[in-house]
């Protein structure tokens, strides 16, 4: 009896040493599978929304979509931040892993850059943003949230216009011409004042398609908006291109790269060169101005 008391103390005193070793030799690797494990679940209740709205279904290379949504890298994250965008999702929400604990720094330098405003130029106009919010909660949890420029009443009556122009000046949608191009262009130049007298925030909001269409009036950005929102709608690929102080476009018509800039072939800014801007490669584009074109041309890899 004395001998069965003996082994079960020794067996005991084994245990406490076995738990004990675990728990304070062992300790950070337990928590870090523990984590873990809690961590995958979350990466598996991602709720990925299951539609596409205005999506630009097109292969850049500057920007990617991804159905890979547990990022390891920064490149990973931008390809989340632009595929919830380019999506028209009005929000989405997503977790760091363990095993990138440099994320919710990236994730922060990611929301403070410039990358943010690049990728608004490789969406459709109607789903760009007023502001692209990024919340960290805890840890891990990284929500996303998008406020957009255009309005569903906007968007309705801009697509509205846009159908009837294109039929009624016969253009082809199904295999678009340089002539297509063209009418829009010249349209645009022809109907749309500049707003010299625009400032940041004023009410007629000379930055948005909208007011260039409707008002006849608007700065680059409302020149812009609005050529890109035809060119989507003849499947043309294109992207904005972004300075400082200045907003133009880039189109992908007969295998090459073109540049266009509304703003800058109208007359009321530049007095008879309509088509000085009109599908120039960026070498013409440079030759005619560098100084409100000089853009950071290393940004855009389509044209690299």
């Amino acid at each position: 009896m004395r001998l069965t008391n003996i082994l079960l103390k020794i067996v005991f005193f084994l245990i406490v040493l076995i738990i004990s070793y675990i728990f304070i030799v062992k300790f950070d690797e337990i928590k870090y599978h523990a984590e873990k494990l809690i961590n995958d679940y979350k990466i598996d209740k991602i709720i990925v929304p299951d539609y596409k709205i205005y999506n630009k279904d097109y292969n850049f290379k500057t920007v990617h979509e991804t159905n890979n949504f547990v990022p390891m890298n920064m490149d990973d994250l931008k390809n989340i931040y632009y595929t919830v965008l380019n999506n028209g999702w009005d929000s989405f929400t997503f977790y760091c892993p363990k095993d990138y604990k440099e994320c919710t720094d990236a994730v922060k330098t990611l929301a403070d850059g410039k990358y943010i405003e690049l990728i608004n130029n490789y969406v459709s106009p109607f789903n760009s943003y007023i502001k692209y919010n990024t919340y960290i909660i805890g840890e891990d949890k990284i929500n996303l949230t998008v406020e957009k420029l255009y309005t569903k009443d906007e968007i309705d009556k801009l697509e509205s216009f846009m159908d009837k122009f294109i039929n009624d000046n016969n253009i082809n949608k199904e295999n678009p011409t340089i002539d297509d191009i063209k009418i829009i262009h010249d349209y645009l130049v022809k109907n749309i004042t500049y707003d010299k007298d625009y400032k940041n925030g004023d009410k007629t909001v000379s930055n948005k398609a909208t007011t260039a269409i409707f008002n006849g009036v608007a700065i680059c950005s409302g020149y812009t908006d609005a050529i890109a929102m035809f060119l989507d709608k003849l499947n043309i690929p294109n992207f904005k291109v972004t300075t400082e102080d200045h907003v133009w476009n880039l189109v992908y018509f007969d295998n090459k790269w073109n540049h266009i800039d509304v703003t800058w072939d109208d007359d009321e800014v530049n007095k008879d060169n309509n088509y000085n801007f009109f599908m120039i490669d960026t070498d013409k584009l440079f030759e005619i101005d560098k100084l409100k074109h000089n853009f950071e041309i290393n940004d855009y890899l389509e044209l690299n």
